[in-house]
């Protein structure tokens, strides 16, 4: 509101600043027209009124005198009027530079808040994605596997959804000792092989995908009294207008080692960091 009356206070200086060149130019035109000194018809006259008897060299040094101060008059308010003029194109000129910035501010003005409506209109009708529940089966042998429901609560649909994830397992037996064990790489997007397209107001539950056998995990798990896994799953997606959107998000829970065929285990939320905060623990 500030910045409005600002700049309407601007365009009023620069009109009253043009508006003042355009009196001032007026007003010295009438003044030159009304001042300056107009010679006579008939310079005959000026010689009638010397002596009969005079010379006619009187009579021409009479008229040159005359003559001369006329053009000096003249000169006078030529110089009066060239000043003046200058100083109308000085104000004129004063003027229209304000209003060219005042112009430029407005445009940049309007420019900006183009902008803002178009970045507020995308994020009212973009695609919201977020992983709405990972399960997670851990089989004898330590093979772990995962499935995962994404739920898109945008205004338009989420395309070319692509995700992967990685976990770390932490096993603590009878004496209290615990050790711990990273499964899987970190995510790359780039080697997902998932492209999936999710509607408005829509969700969508992956098929099972589980993790690279990893040496040592059956070890691990032997005589364990108590499993827990933290998972992070990594996803991007493309909304409407082509940009891509990038998701992650940690599940953990408790999970026991179970037949191939055995139900899942839901896994509850996480902070995005609880994976990276894991840290393996020395064997016992």
């Amino acid at each position: 509101m500030r910045q409005t009356k600002s700049f309407q206070r601007e365009w009023i200086v620069s009109i009253l600043v043009m508006t003042f060149a355009l009196t001032l130019a007026i007003g010295i035109g009438f003044l030159a027209g009304h001042y300056i000194p107009s010679a006579s018809d008939d310079m005959s006259e000026i010689c009638r009124n010397l002596p009969k008897k005079g010379p006619m060299a009187d009579c021409i040094a009479l008229r040159s005198a005359v003559a001369t101060e006329q053009a000096t008059l003249t000169a006078q308010w030529s110089l009066l009027i060239a000043v003046g003029s200058l100083c109308a194109s000085s104000a004129a000129l004063l003027g229209l530079i304000s209003a060219f910035k005042q112009g430029q501010r407005t445009i940049g003005i309007a420019t900006d808040a183009n902008r803002i409506a178009m970045e507020y209109g995308r994020a009212q009708a973009r695609a919201y994605v977020v992983v709405q529940s990972v399960e997670a089966k851990l089989s004898e042998l330590g093979d772990l596997t995962a499935k995962v429901t994404f739920q898109n609560s945008g205004a338009s649909p989420a395309r070319r959804l692509r995700w992967l994830y990685n976990a770390h397992i932490v096993a603590v037996y009878g004496d209290n000792t615990q050790r711990g064990m990273m499964l899987g790489d970190e995510p790359d997007l780039e080697r997902s092989h998932w492209r999936q397209d999710i509607p408005s107001a829509d969700s969508w539950t992956s098929s099972p995908l589980g993790l690279r056998s990893q040496d040592g995990v059956a070890a691990l798990l032997e005589k364990a009294t108590f499993i827990a896994i933290t998972i992070k799953v990594v996803a991007d997606f493309q909304d409407v207008f082509g940009e891509t959107h990038r998701e992650i998000a940690c599940f953990e829970g408790r999970v026991n080692p179970s037949e191939r065929d055995a139900s899942y285990t839901a896994l509850h939320s996480a902070h995005d960091n609880a994976l990276d905060d894991k840290t393996e623990s020395p064997a016992a």
